[in-house]
């Protein structure tokens, strides 16, 4: 009897640990981290959510109506549950601008039929194609942004790229796709946690 719970007892740890695994899978990522590691200046955009696609079928027919009123919102969230003071610290940025007013036009125009009833995801041209359309007060130095990509209905989470960036070549020198899970109550509180919880996850796992 003892001879079966020593093997069950490291099988059972296998599939504990297994199941946790599945639930936060590992990002995606571009480039290398110590692209960035010599920065003085980081100056930090905010998140654009020009890109976004939410795989919630039962509300497809919402799109038009919520295009013109979630992004915003969204983005006001972010501002208060992770103040660029707490963006600074984690990315342990010694000089660091807060710049979202620069990209603000663009990071609020989500197509109208932004509500999808299948999984959503992008490449690395989408994020490339985003950087080069900003028109920023910037010449130099590194730029950061958040570009959400999927709000996922059935899964409850969401996934948003993490973007360092040159800004006089638009070169992305690092980005990582992170995954957020979205518990809260409310269409902006639900899906913009999801954007917060995902950039934690990043700080945890990079710094």
């Amino acid at each position: 009897m003892k001879k079966a719970q020593l093997v069950l007892i490291p099988l059972f740890c296998f599939i504990v640990l297994f199941a946790q695994s599945q639930r936060r899978p590992d990002y995606s990522a571009i480039g290398q981290k110590s692209a960035v590691n010599t920065t003085e200046t980081i100056y930090y955009y905010g998140v654009d959510f020009s890109h976004v696609r939410v795989s919630d079928g039962a509300k497809q027919f919402k799109g038009p109506e919520y295009s013109n009123i979630y992004p915003s919102a969204w983005i006001a969230y972010v501002e208060k549950e992770m103040p660029p003071v707490t963006v600074q610290k984690r990315i342990r940025s010694r000089s660091f601008l807060y710049k979202q007013d620069e990209i603000a036009g663009i990071s609020i125009k989500v197509v109208p039929d932004f509500i999808i009833g299948t999984d959503y995801a992008f490449g690395v041209d989408t994020l490339k194609a985003a950087i080069k359309k900003y028109t920023v007060s910037q010449s130099s130095g590194t730029g950061l942004v958040l570009i959400p990509e999927n709000f996922n209905k059935s899964q409850e989470k969401a996934m948003t790229w993490v973007v360092f960036f040159d800004i006089k070549t638009r070169e992305i020198l690092w980005a990582t796709k992170a995954y957020g899970k979205c518990e809260h109550m409310g269409y902006t509180a639900h899906w913009a946690s999801g954007v917060v919880d995902g950039f934690n996850y990043f700080y945890h796992h990079n710094y």
